[in-house]
């Protein structure tokens, strides 16, 4: 899991920077040159596209994404349970939805023939890739479950007041 981990972080942050660097050059070319980079909108496009999935089945399984806690008055191990399973399935199911979707743009797309207008790259293995980690993170939205039997053992968080925003 580390190693996954690891190399999706590592590819992440290869991507960023060389989103980083396009957008330096692009902007000093349009600047100072007056020659921008010819399809470099369509090139950062596709880049945020591919780092957004790429980053989400980390967050999926690490439970980083945001949690709202507006019932942290009323915590038991039942309701920390329900939080869980609730999350896991929410996001396994929009995950789910987002995959197959992209997945039947991505076919309408390869059937078509579609390409980027700059650059003339294919739009369908951009799609194909993102329904690919739309379905990853869908499952591993689902990872966390395995520690429901720990919650439910587990004593209740109690409510801090330095959380609290009232």
């Amino acid at each position: 899991m580390r190693f996954f981990q690891g190399a999706v972080t590592t590819a992440a942050a290869v991507l960023v920077f060389a989103l980083m660097l396009l957008t330096l050059f692009d902007v000093i070319g349009r600047n100072i040159l007056n020659q921008p980079i010819r399809g470099a909108t369509e090139l950062t496009e596709i880049g945020l596209a591919i780092l957004s999935f790429l980053l989400f089945p980390i967050v999926a399984m690490q439970q980083r994404h945001i949690v709202a806690d507006i019932a942290d008055v009323f915590q038991s191990r039942i309701l920390d349970a329900l939080q869980l399973v609730l999350t896991a399935g929410l996001g396994c199911g929009f995950f789910g939805l987002i995959a197959w979707r992209m997945w039947l743009m991505a076919e309408r797309s390869a059937r078509y023939h579609d390409v980027t207008a700059s650059l003339g790259i294919g739009i369908a293995p951009v799609l194909y890739l993102v329904a690919v980690l739309a379905g990853f993170g869908a499952l591993c939205f689902l990872a966390p479950l395995r520690n429901l039997p720990g919650v439910l053992r587990a004593q209740p968080k109690a409510p801090k007041p330095e959380n609290s925003i009232l």
